[in-house]
């Protein structure tokens, strides 16, 4: 009989639920989006009912496609955002909304925790640059502007845990897997650093135990069983944050590979054997979701989320052709920009919506077209917008270059921009280095699958369900005859952020936007 492994993705946006054979073949699906709201500039926020409603959901049509008997069910496994807090109460019940990861209304209490830890010092304790952007100046946050919600709060918990509780675990614990974006762990021992918990105002009695990816907690309640249709008694295990998820679930888990997952957010993670490989610091450390090592990453916080917000706001056009054409706005997206010449006719994207993160960190940078003009066309503005997030990217790859002994020696994408060839395509002429695209698009389920595979026993380690479950669909080759423009595209890209930070702008404006709005 197939067994299977169901993977559960609670993304920002929406969750995805997938099930999986022993091989790695995708059984069911099944997704349900979710929003955020920004109540304040440069905050965001999430109800934690809608994620376990979307989890449900997801999760019901999972297993209403794969039709499967209940006995061919081993285990769950879950990944979760990283550094989206949830603020529960001593029944672990929500006490307000969850505060997401690209939240950046902390700037002030980064800058107070300067005072006590140098940035070169945090980054060394932590695998993170000091950075508002992080849980820990958070909840430093709370305890200064919401005191009375802080000293209500019993657990400041991640949505690893919180989500598994609901789903039937009677172990309480994280991993540190799930912790690289709270910005409080000491890296070097995996666990929480209680320097930065010092900084934050809290103690380890607030948070969860730290374990380790795989670990078993529990098995499906009867309760969670009549709201998901996941059959009760199901092996539930820890899986990690979702970039660990993702790397798992392209197979990165051996030195000099790394993954790039495009998503809402762009977030590139490598494998590291040892902290000692490491030789710069534009990225930041974490646990990885194999046991006992490490990954190192870096990120683009904004790369769906512009193609989204376009979709959203002017993509009418492309909805409407979408829906005569059946196919979805962002194919038609791609296929639009794809008529306009490389280079865009000299336009050029910022896709810091939210932020920019590496290699600046810079949590008042906001995004923009820049040189627009008046022969610009429609396709030459979808064409911006596609280079932008890819130089963004860029940014990044470079930064894995230069910050790890011996680089990266293979680079997969993953995730729902993969989709478009034409995207694809674009991003290794920018890079200017071949990518390959994994078989299976939504890796970070899949890699949530696998743990849950190998904590329910059903593969001896990490490396033997990678073996079986992971494997490559198409390699793309960057076109050298591009290689030029988009080398002097990206000088200009970057030149034009670092006049502008340089120079305060985006500061002046955060202050403005801050004061007015």
């Amino acid at each position: 009989m197939t067994k299977a492994f169901i993977g559960i993705d609670a993304g920002t946006t929406g969750c995805t639920v997938m099930i999986f054979d022993e091989a790695g073949r995708a059984l069911g699906h099944g997704y349900k989006e979710y929003p955020c709201s920004s109540p304040h500039p440069g905050w965001s926020e999430q109800d934690l009912g809608a994620v376990w409603n979307g989890i449900c959901d997801a999760s019901r049509q999972a297993v209403a496609q794969a039709n499967l008997p209940d006995e061919a069910y081993e285990s769950v496994g879950l990944s979760s955002q990283r550094g989206t807090v949830c603020l529960l109460d001593d029944r672990k019940r929500p006490l307000a909304p969850s505060i997401v990861w690209n939240d950046a209304r902390a700037t002030e209490n980064a800058e107070e925790f300067a005072r006590h830890i140098s940035p070169e010092e945090h980054h060394e304790h932590t695998g993170m640059q000091l950075s508002p952007l992080w849980t820990a100046s958070k909840i430093a946050w709370l305890r200064d502007r919401q005191p009375e919600l802080f000293n209500e709060i019993a657990w400041f918990a991640n949505g690893q845990e919180y989500f598994l509780h609901l789903l039937g675990a009677e172990k309480w614990e994280t991993d540190p897997a799930s912790l690289t974006l709270n910005g409080m762990m000491e890296i070097s021992k995996l666990d929480w650093s209680d320097r930065i918990l010092d900084l934050c105002g809290i103690t380890r009695d607030r948070l969860p135990p730290v374990g380790i990816p795989t670990g078993f907690v529990g098995t499906v309640s009867k309760e969670a069983s009549e709201a998901t249709g996941i059959p009760a008694g199901v092996k539930l295990c820890r899986g990690a944050g979702d970039q660990q998820c993702a790397a798992v679930g392209a197979g990165v888990i051996k030195q000099g590979l790394a993954e790039f997952t495009v998503g809402t957010a762009a977030v590139m993670v490598a494998h590291l054997d040892s902290l000692d490989r490491i030789q710069g610091k534009n990225l930041w450390w974490g646990g990885h979701g194999v046991p006992h090592h490490w990954n190192i990453e870096g990120a683009a916080f904004a790369l769906g989320a512009c193609l989204k917000w376009w979709r959203d706001t002017i993509g009418s056009d492309e909805i409407n052709l979408g829906r005569d054409s059946g196919t979805s706005p962002f194919a038609v997206m791609v296929d639009e920009a794809g008529r306009a010449k490389p280079g865009a006719g000299g336009l050029l994207f910022h896709s810091f919506l939210t932020s920019q993160v590496t290699p600046y960190y810079d949590a008042a940078a906001r995004g923009g077209f820049l040189g627009l003009g008046l022969h610009h066309s429609r396709q030459d503005m979808l064409r911006a917008l596609l280079e932008g997030c890819a130089n963004e990217m860029r940014m990044v790859v470079d930064a894995f270059d230069s910050d790890i002994a011996g680089g990266i020696s293979e680079l997969r994408l993953t995730g729902g921009g993969t989709k478009s060839p034409g995207f694809v395509q674009i991003m290794s002429d920018i890079f200017q280095r071949p990518v390959h695209v994994t078989w299976e698009r939504e890796c970070t389920v899949l890699g949530a699958a696998i743990l849950g595979a190998v904590g329910a026993g059903a593969f001896t380690d990490v490396d033997e369900a990678v073996g079986a479950m992971v494997h490559i669909e198409r390699d793309f080759e960057p076109n050298n005859n591009l290689a030029g423009l988009y080398d002097d595209q990206h000088q200009v890209y970057r030149g034009f952020y670092e006049a502008m930070a340089n120079g305060g702008a985006y500061k002046k404006h955060a202050a403005f936007s801050e004061k007015h709005f």
